[in-house]
């Protein structure tokens, strides 16, 4: 593995690498920071930089990456800017202090302190495989919080308290459980519990949905994950699929909850040939939730010789060979009742 990351475009490590050294050559220190670190270590391609500078002022800041380019400042306060170029994006920040001033995931007050120790700013990152800083010049490593041997693990674990300041972390969490397939760590998974997530915008919890349905590997774990971390009560039509049974002659994976995180699962294998992924995946999470209320127990002795329901369940098996079409019909066919031998 090269000691720093590698990007679609070499050109922009080229000029992540020319920022580092004016930096260096101005009294600063630049380090990469997030993702772009994380994915480097797991042996993928970082596909954005983002700079964390220390040991320089704002003002000065500005006018250093303005040399480089066209820059967008994001906020005066905490110097967030933004390089746009032709092959990719390269955010540039200070490290900043966060406090809390009202509810949801944008009350808070943010001011930059280029003196910053990078463990304490690292402290208001959501979990520890994001709290890690790359030098892109020589390749050190600076890990604070244990974030390497977590990625090795593949685990989830939060921080610091600051973690439940932004109750989004928790939608993040399942975001990253579908991506990779990791597990969260149980003092996050109770944190996560005891977060108010009533004043969380739609919009983000689409956004959060739209990463875990189109982009993820493993979105029927994320499922399960969202379960685990209480985040189920803003999404009532799919906590209603719980402990609702099915009949083990077709459905030996238990309840229409396992059978619907089985499903999403089953039909990422196929998700490359959708013409929207994004309502096709989306018609399989909610494919069954009529079941959640029009089950009903009979005791017929040759229920399934003249009861055909059965024929419109679906299973892994059935979305391995199905139609896309298939698929976004079962969302209307599966408001039929749902009959169980007994």
């Amino acid at each position: 593995m090269e000691p720093t990351p590698s990007y679609p475009d070499p050109r922009l490590g080229e000029l992540v690498r020319a920022l580092a050294r004016a930096v260096g050559a101005a009294g600063g220190r630049a380090f990469l920071v997030g993702g772009s670190v994380r994915d480097h270590l797991l042996g993928g391609r970082a596909q954005d930089a983002d700079l964390e500078v220390y040991g320089i002022q704002p003002d000065a800041l500005e006018a250093l990456v303005g040399e480089f380019g066209e820059v967008h400042l994001v906020g005066k306060q905490f110097a967030v800017l933004h390089l746009a170029t032709e092959f990719g994006q390269l955010e540039v920040s200070l490290p900043r202090r966060e406090s809390k001033t009202g509810p949801g995931h944008k009350g808070f007050a943010v001011t930059a302190d280029p003196n910053l120790a990078p463990r304490e700013a690292a402290r208001r990152r959501d979990f520890t495989v994001n709290a890690m800083l790359l030098d892109p010049l020589d390749g050190e490593l600076i890990d604070p919080w244990g974030g390497r041997e977590d990625l090795a693990r593949g685990l989830l674990r939060h921080v610091s308290p600051a973690f439940a300041e932004d109750p989004l972390r928790v939608l993040r969490a399942a975001r990253f459980v579908s991506r990779f397939g990791w597990r969260v760590d149980p003092g996050t998974v109770s944190l996560c519990r005891s977060l108010d997530l009533a004043e969380l915008p739609r919009e983000r919890l689409e956004l959060e949905w739209r990463q875990v349905l189109v982009l993820g590997d493993h979105p029927g774990m994320a499922l399960q994950a969202l379960e685990d971390l209480g985040a189920l009560r803003l999404f009532p039509e799919l906590a209603a699929l719980r402990g609702v049974p099915q009949d083990p002659v077709w459905h030996p994976e238990g309840d229409v909850f396992r059978h619907t995180a089985l499903c999403l699962d089953a039909a990422v294998r196929i998700r490359g040939e959708m013409a929207d992924p994004w309502v096709e995946m989306l018609g399989v999470l909610c494919h069954d939730l009529g079941k959640a209320t029009t089950t009903v127990f009979e005791r017929l002795f040759e229920f399934y010789l003249t009861n055909k329901f059965y024929l419109v369940s679906s299973t892994n098996e059935h979305f391995c060979s199905s139609s896309r079409k298939a698929i976004i019909l079962t969302a209307g066919i599966h408001r039929s009742i749902s009959r169980i031998k007994i």
